[in-house]
């Protein structure tokens, strides 16, 4: 699973290194092939493996409902296929750059089964915001 959080650049090209640790982990568990997609002001990257398991979930959602429409639109169609390439980056589309307002650094963040990319202005401005109170709460509500 992906843990820490760790600061990179994204280059004029759209390239980001994926930190060794996640590359570590890409390579024990999956393969070297990601599917990134917009959500929450970030992105979210899947492995392939992870992507195919929410994409099974996905085919199961009625398809003619309104709010699954609205998650295919936003959700569904801005995943792009990102493979990690020999020295260990990927390419993010100049779509995706722009939506999550990545210019040149960003908080690459282990979110167990994914990995965030954040634009590093955006992701302090989120996690200052992020009260002791409201974690402990959550933590309660799920019974851990």
């Amino acid at each position: 699973m992906f843990r820490g959080r760790f600061e990179h650049s994204i280059d004029a090209k759209g390239r980001l290194s994926i930190p060794s640790r996640f590359r570590e982990t890409l390579g024990e568990r999956y393969d070297s092939r990601l599917v990134i997609t917009a959500y929450d002001g970030c992105l979210r990257s899947y492995p392939y493996a992870e992507w195919q398991k929410l994409e099974e979930k996905i085919a199961a959602l009625p398809e003619f409902k309104k709010d699954t429409q609205s998650f295919l639109r936003f959700f569904y169609s801005s995943a792009t296929d990102c493979p990690i390439d020999k020295l260990g980056r990927i390419l993010i589309p100049e779509m995706l750059r722009g939506y999550a307002k990545l210019e040149k650094d960003v908080i690459l963040v282990g979110a167990f089964r994914v990995i965030e990319i954040w634009s590093k202005d955006v992701w302090e401005k989120a996690f200052s915001g992020a009260s002791q109170d409201e974690i402990v709460n959550t933590l309660e509500r799920l019974g851990i």
